[in-house]
């Protein structure tokens, strides 16, 4: 089994009953392997679930975010800050800043996922994906898989809400594309 990191969104409000459910919930099948952080405007869910594989731990999660009476909204990847992705790679972060900059390394460091000033956050697997080509640091081959499972269950779940809101008629039409 492996081990795979990820977030799910959740629709607010999202209380101390409802994180407290989801840790019954948890704890009941096994272990808490999640961390609630939502409030009224909801927020997320982050995962270290152990699984055979991406599309299993993902799916599960869902149904126990589910279970526990919250409304998942999506489902990303694990997203890191540069200090993160040094201490993953087992580099410093000067050797990372360098890369991002094009100053070493072999050039075309995966752009920020949401960029800021101060921390921006990159995709650990197009980051470990890079690093794998580029034959630097350590690679995490998990985060790739964790990446394409999270794109598409996120995309099911976008057509899931979509379904719920088109006209009966017209809900099967929708469901043999992604059948």
């Amino acid at each position: 089994m492996n081990v795979y990191w990820f977030e799910v969104g959740v629709a607010g409000p999202v209380t101390g009953d409802d994180a407290e459910t989801l840790a019954v919930g948890l704890s009941a099948a096994g272990g808490i392997d999640a961390t609630v952080q939502a409030g009224e405007r909801g927020g997320i869910v982050m995962f270290s679930r152990e699984a055979d594989d991406a599309v299993q731990a993902i799916t599960s999660a869902i149904a126990d975010v589910e279970a526990a009476g919250m409304a998942v909204t999506g489902v990303t990847e694990d997203l890191v800050v540069t200090e993160e992705i040094a201490q993953r790679a087992k580099v410093t972060t000067a050797s990372v800043r360098y890369w991002m900059s094009g100053e070493r390394g072999p050039g075309g460091f995966p752009e920020p996922v949401v960029k800021r000033p101060r921390a921006s956050l990159y995709s650990w697997a197009k980051v470990s994906a890079w690093l794998s080509a580029a034959k630097l640091g350590e690679v995490d081959h998990l985060a790739a898989e964790t990446a394409r499972a999270c794109a598409l269950i996120d995309a099911a779940l976008t057509v899931r809400r979509g379904l719920r809101e088109l006209p009966k008629h017209d809900r099967p039409l929708v469901a043999r594309l992604v059948a």
